[in-house]
């Protein structure tokens, strides 16, 4: 198994809390394992009432109680996990590896006193469960790959450690003991490499149907999905207020007649960057169309004031894409102002249409809802002459005909 594999040093950040959310399903193995141990330890104290024997029984039963209770926890408190801060879930990983190699200890334990005992009929028990675990383990816990083999090799060691103490034919199996956690290490690997393949697949795919090829914000169904989002965060943590920003870029059809479509599709890019850039840390931008994009922002009064007018000024800036000359589009941006609520984002977003179509009319610029009012008049931008001002590359692509575009710019 590769060195990289182990310490999960090649892993995306989507990966690899995928990989963690794995780790919770886990459970039924670990109750069948708890309830062999508590069986077979009964059974094989009735028979000889061996102090190790109860003192091993306990561990192991107490090692696998833990566990499930950290299983049962990572699955009760599963949403939040996958919404925390990295440094949490790295947390967790090392809550289940520290409980996961506890039980491997203890099962080693379990294993050691019972091949101690003066029964040899016994020491099938240990060999039965501890080969039934270490296939939980590699079918379950490779996801972490060293996870698995902390706990596969804290299991088998102890337990080949001690057949070698005793008779040649004890130390037979100790060999065929160690041979197989050595084969298991191959199998860790595969497990891992596949499931690692399989998520990174699942996710691109999901990442497709999110997310806009050409800009990388979120595609309708990816705002929907980000504001489902937000509304569960809602529920946790009360009321809050949202704003939806719709706005649409004035002139973008004559640069795409006068450059053609790649240099438009260049031009939806570099904005897009600038918009990532802009937009605050909670924000989810998405494009919805051609040159039509929904901000969501869980904030109102001026800080929605305060995005609009920056996406403004970032927007309308001019933009460099290989065309000879620097080219500017307008903005027509309208913004609506609600509590978030299941019907919120249909709600604002025809509120905010309604005002960048209506702002579009008047010239461009800024517009917000404001409920019960009138519609209020487009907002000056204090650090612009004109709140949409296209290029004179721009404006010459509207005048001219089509036919004689390239000969006029």
């Amino acid at each position: 198994m590769e060195v990289r594999a182990i310490l999960r040093l090649d892993e995306p950040e989507p990966v690899y809390r995928e990989l963690v959310e794995g780790l919770s399903a886990n459970l039924t193995p670990m109750i069948i394992l708890c309830g062999l141990i508590l069986s077979t330890g009964s059974y094989i104290l009735s028979l000889v009432p061996d102090p190790f024997m109860l003192a091993a029984t306990v561990t192991g039963v107490s090692a696998s109680l833990i566990r499930i209770a950290t299983i049962l926890h990572h699955q009760r408190h599963h949403k939040a996990y996958r919404n925390a801060s990295l440094r949490i879930v790295r947390r967790v990983e090392a809550l289940h590896a520290v409980t996961a190699v506890a039980v491997g200890l203890s099962l080693g334990f379990y294993s050691a006193v019972i091949f101690g005992l003066p029964k040899v009929a016994l020491d099938l028990v240990p060999v039965c469960i501890a080969y039934g675990y270490a296939a939980g383990v590699i079918s379950r816990v490779s996801i972490r790959p060293f996870i698995a083999v902390a706990t596969i090799m804290s299991a088998g060691i102890p337990s080949a450690a001690a057949l070698a103490l005793l008779d040649t034919e004890h130390r037979i199996v100790a060999a065929v003991y160690i041979i197989f956690l050595f084969a298991g290490l191959q199998s860790i690997a595969y497990v891992y490499e596949t499931a690692r393949r399989a998520v990174t697949l699942r996710l691109e795919m999901e990442t497709l149907a999110r997310r806009d090829p050409l800009t990388g914000l979120f595609n309708r169904f990816g705002l929907r999905e980000a504001f489902e989002t937000m509304l569960a965060l809602e529920d946790a943590q009360g009321h809050r207020t949202i704003t939806v920003h719709a706005f649409d870029l004035d002139g973008f059809k004559a640069v795409n007649d006068a450059f053609g479509h790649l240099a438009g599709d260049r031009l939806l890019a570099l904005l897009a960057k600038r918009i990532q850039a802009t937009v605050p840390a909670g924000t989810v931008a998405a494009r919805i169309g051609g040159d039509e994009f929904v901000l969501l922002q869980p904030a109102g009064g001026d800080a929605t004031t305060h995005l609009a007018q920056a996406i403004h000024h970032a927007l309308t800036r001019p933009c460099d894409i290989d065309c000879g000359a620097p080219v500017s589009v307008g903005l027509s941006l309208g913004y609506a102002t609600g509590r978030l609520t299941a019907t919120a984002l249909d709600e604002l977003s025809q509120r905010a249409d309604t005002q960048s179509y209506g702002v579009k009319r008047a010239g461009g610029g800024i517009r917000a809802h404001v409920a019960r009012t009138e519609p209020t008049p487009p907002q000056p931008i204090s650090d612009m002459a004109a709140i949409a001002r296209p290029s004179p590359i721009a404006a010459k692509a509207e005048l001219v005909p089509p036919s004689g575009l390239t000969e006029a710019i």
